[in-house]
Order: structure tokens, then sequence, then C-alpha cells
């Protein structure tokens, strides 16, 4: 056979080859979730039966393997280098994907106390201020005024009616700026943007300390990880941070003389956003200086760590100077003293919680990992020239056990979505198990590593995106909704003269319709009396309450006729929860006119 039509058949044993593995992973995910669809723009990509893809790569293996056997197996022995050779690539898509994610499916709600929190805060940041004023406060003989002007995500600052911002200036500082450029929907769009940095800096975090194929494994692991999904959605600071220390810890691994610099500025980014884990930097100290030592490091390179602390002590001392002006201690954050914060009570219950967590979220990581020990354990002494696991299983192993030790002590919180809190261990776990799974397929035959690699991560793929849609992931813009249609109906009805008395909604009304509230949860006096004295200054004020707080309120203030809201109120809003606008005026009065349904 000629030389030409010898690699022709190649390349089309390669090209049929490929569609085999195509079909076979869309076959894997169907198989799992019952279908899809994907749509970006014009582009629409469904499946939803499993016959078509087996058909296809029956269809495919059958028309390579008409060239005989040793044909099949070059086409499949091709595919390992291609995936290897274009890993970078793969993991920029699954990086976009993630990121697309977050803007397909965001909230774009300043929602309840963290999302309502961060984006208000960054609309303080970007008038240059770190703190609000409320005159009302000032006006009124209530004990703890303050504290009752305070909506969610703020707290009394040092003077009578200063308000401060509870959550730390990490995001907002980051959201700032991308605010002014570009207007308050482009503020949602920071979360979704680090999320996409997060899983690209974990495939380049894996490359470096095993191997590519380690960090395609974990950048996918990231991207489709169900508290990702959940978390990438909204304006909360676990994306955030998780990108931070994963950039940084990208940079302390690059050998660019800068690199150290770069890796303490970013780890200082990730401390302003979450102060707690300042500990974790030690972790990229640790890649700084080399440790644990690679196979061919002689010596730990110390001379690297003074570059990194002088990245890091600007944003530190800038931590320390922020908590000292607005919480009256550098040691003090918006959530209070440590003392307050942590009990050791918390740590049984906690560890049980976080464990069961870990079970239901990432079970598709955890069974690869457990797969991947079971090859190596079952394929020990075979002779292969894999990259060593110490450095990603020491990284790993220690980063865990800062961030789980950081939140054991800490509140005991029921529901699912607190795993969010161990999220920046995740990328250094994600990155041994990618680096157990490529060890584990370099002791499997050449030709099937492609087809094993591809079917188990569209397995642990589908198993995720399909946890992250029972647990509404997808949903959350739909769920938040509530929060803007009310504050902005109110910015749009309401006269500037209002105080909005709420509880759940106080953040977004504030944020939205720029008016005062005032937090019936956080009264010390009489419900009818504090609206008495409203009235007394001038002020009018409406009631903003959601379903599930109606008997709240009526049992704060037993006594309360206002506080029984027995009459129709002027608007409602959202569907699962909904939220009822009423004016104290109506109370009593003929109604002649119906309710507003937002929706």
């Amino acid at each position: 056979m000629p030389p030409d039509q010898r690699r022709g058949r190649r390349a089309t044993g390669r090209l049929l080859a490929a569609i085999a593995l195509a079909a076979f992973v869309v076959l894997v995910s169907v198989s799992i979730t019952g279908g899809f669809t994907i749509r970006a723009g014009p582009l629409h990509l469904s499946a939803h039966g499993w016959r078509t893809p087996l058909l296809v790569a029956l269809a495919a293996l059958g028309a390579v393997g008409l060239s005989g056997r040793a044909a099949l197996t070059d086409a499949f022995s091709a595919a390992w280098p291609w995936i290897d050779d274009h890993a970078a690539a793969c993991a920029l898509v699954l990086a976009a994907a993630a990121a697309g994610v977050g803007v397909a499916h965001g909230t774009y709600s300043a929602s309840s106390s963290d999302a309502s929190g961060y984006i208000s805060e960054a609309r303080l940041i970007a008038s240059a201020r770190i703190a609000d004023d409320e005159p009302l406060a000032r006006e009124v003989a209530w004990p703890n005024a303050t504290w009752a002007f305070a909506p969610l995500g703020y707290r009394p600052g040092r003077d009578a009616g200063e308000l401060v911002p509870t959550y730390p200036a990490g995001l907002p500082l980051a959201i700032a700026p991308v605010r002014l450029l570009g207007g308050e929907l482009a503020a949602y769009l920071v979360v979704p943007i680090l999320g996409a940095v997060a899983v690209f800096a974990t495939y380049g975090a894996g490359a470096r300390l095993h191997s590519r194929g380690a960090g395609l494994a974990a950048a996918l692991l990231l991207a489709t990880s169900p508290i990702v999904l959940f978390q990438v959605v909204q304006p909360m600071s676990d994306v955030a941070v998780t990108a931070w220390w994963t950039l940084a810890l990208l940079f302390a691994l690059s050998p660019v003389p800068n690199g150290p610099l770069a890796a303490g500025a970013t780890a200082g980014l990730a401390v302003l956003t979450r102060p707690n884990l300042l500990p974790l930097a030690a972790v990229v100290a640790l890649a700084v200086m080399n440790f644990p030592r690679g196979r061919h490091e002689r010596r730990l390179r110390r001379d690297r760590l003074i570059a990194f602390v002088a990245g890091i002590i600007p944003a530190v001392g800038a931590l320390f100077l922020v908590q000292w002006r607005l919480y009256g201690s550098p040691l003090t954050s918006g959530y209070g003293t440590a003392s307050e914060l942590y009990t050791p009570g918390n740590i049984g219950p906690n560890a049980v919680a976080y464990a069961q967590r870990m079970l239901d979220g990432e079970t598709a990581a955890l069974l690869l990992a457990v797969a991947a020990l079971a090859v190596l354990a079952a394929t020990r002494g075979r002779p292969v020239d894999a990259p060593p696991l110490k450095r990603p299983l020491v990284l790993a192993a220690i980063a865990l056990a800062i961030v789980v030790a950081s939140y054991l002590p800490y509140g005991v919180f029921a529901e699912w979505s607190y795993l969010r809190f161990l999220l920046p261990a995740f990328p250094l776990l994600f990155v041994l198990i990618g680096a157990l799974f490529a060890a584990a397929l370099l002791r499997l035959p050449l030709p099937i590593r492609a087809a094993v690699f591809l079917g188990a991560l569209a397995a642990a793929a589908s198993v995720n995106v399909d946890r992250a849609r029972q647990e509404q992931a997808f949903n959350m813009r739909r769920f938040e909704s509530r929060y803007s249609l009310a504050g902005r109906y109110l910015a749009s009805s309401l006269p500037a003269g209002t105080v909005v008395v709420t509880g759940q909604q106080s953040g977004s009304a504030r944020y939205y319709a720029n008016l005062p509230i005032l937090r019936w949860d956080q009264l010390d006096v009489d419900f009818d009396l504090a609206l008495a004295a409203l009235r007394a200054i001038g002020r009018h004020p409406v009631l903003l309450v959601e379903d599930w707080e109606l008997p709240q309120l009526a049992r704060k203030y037993p006594r309360s006729a206002n506080a029984r809201l027995d009459w129709r109120p002027r608007a409602e809003f959202g569907e699962e929860t909904r939220v009822f606008l009423y004016d104290p005026d109506d109370r009593g009065a003929a109604r002649t006119w119906r309710a507003d349904r937002v929706k």
C-alpha cells in the first residue's frame, strides 16, 4: 500500500475512533441523566435516547474494525495522547461552561442576606464609602435603635446611626469596578467569571502537581461539582474565595521569577474575601518553596518565601485596618469575635453533617477515587513511569485539614448548601483524585485508556449535574426573584417618607428602594409603639413580610393589632415563597381596590 494511502486510512480510522468515543460519552450521559439539551446561541444540541448514540458508536467501531485489529488498536491508542496534548483546551472549554452556567442561570438579584449584603457593599465601595448612615436611628428614643434600622448584611458601627457591612470587602472590591464600568447587571457576572478562573486554575495546578490528565479530571470535577453549580449562580463569596486561593496556588507552582509575589498578592485577595481562612496561606507558602520536593528538586526554595510574604502583607494590613475602623478591633470581623463564633460543642455535630454532605454532594468524585485506588491496588508492582503522588497528597491533606478545622467549631446549619464552606479545599482535593485516576489509567492498556478516561468523567459529570438539578441549582433565579420584584415595586410605588418594616426582605428592600427599613425581628420596643413613633416624626410605615414570617410576627407581638396582619395586602410577590406588602392605614378601611400580583 502506498504511504499516502496508508496515512489516509490511519487518519480515517482515528476520526472514526473519535466519533465512537464521542458517541460513547453521550451514551453514558444519557443513561445517567435521562437526556440533555445544550443551547448556546444558535447552537442547539440535544440527546434524550440511548439508541442513537449506541448505534453511532457501534457503526464507527465496525467501520474501524473492517481494517483489521491492528488498525482498531492504532486508532484508539492515538486517542490518549490526543487528550493529553489538548488537555489545556478542554479545560478552557470546561471553564467557559462553568461561567456559562452562572450567566445563563444566575439569580441577578440582591437577595436574602448574603447576596444583598455583597451587592450593596459593592455599591458603597463604588461610591468611595465603607459604611452607610441611617439618621432615623438618632431620631427615635428606642434601645438598640441602630440594630433595628440595620438591614440584613449590616450591623451598627461605632456611632449611632452608622451601618457597617457584616461581610468582608474582598468580593465587593472585585464587583465595584465592574459595576462602575458595566452597571448593575455587570455586577452579577463577577462570580461566574471567577468560577471560570477557579476551574482553569485547578487544571493548571493539577498539571503542575502531577499531569495534564490529572488537571483535566480535576477541572471537570470542579466545573460540575453540585455545590459549585449551586453557588456560581449567586453573587456570594464561596466561588470567589475558591478562585483566589486556587489562582494563588497556580502562581506559587509557576517557575516564573515573579510567581511568588503574584501568589502572595492573590492570596491577599482571598484573605480579604474570607479572613478566617488566612491559615490556608500556609499551603500556598509551602508550594512556593517547592514543598514537598519534586523528583528533580534538591532543596527547598526558602528565598521565594520572602516575595510571597511581601505580596500578602498589604492585604492583611488593609484587612486589619478596615476591621479596626468598622468594628473597633483589628481582630474582630463583621460576624463578631472568635469567642462569639466558635464553640467546641459544634465540632461533633458538624463533623457528622459535613461528612454526610460530602457523601451526598460529591458522590461521583469519591467513587472515582475509590475506583482509582482499587485499580492501583490490583496492579501493584507493575512498572509504570508515572508522576509521584506525594505533592498533591500532602498539599491536599493540609488544605482539607485547615478548611475543615476552620468550620467544625463554627455554627451548625441544617442545609446541604453549607457544604460551600469547604469549597476552597475542593480544587486540591480534586487534583489529588485526578492524580489517582491518571495514575490508575497508566496501569491499563493504552488502547482503552481514552475510553475509560472519557467514560468515567462523563459518568461523574452526569451524576454531578443530576445532583445539582435535584438541589434546584438551575432554578435559583425563580426562587430568588421575589426579592428583586418586591424591591423594584417598592422603588416605583412608595413615596420618599416611607419606612419599610420588614425582616427577611430588609437587605433587598433597602438596596432597591433606597428607603429606610425597620427590622421587626430586632425591635426592643412594642410593635404598635414603634409604628406610632415613626408616624410622629412624619414617616409612613408599611410592612413587607414573607408568608413564613407571618406567624412569627404574631407570636413576637401577641398584643399588637398591627402584627396580626388580618387585612388584605396591597401587593403580592413570588411563587414558592410569597411576599406581602401591607399598609397599616388599610386596617379596618373599606377596600375598593385589588391587590397587585407581581410576577
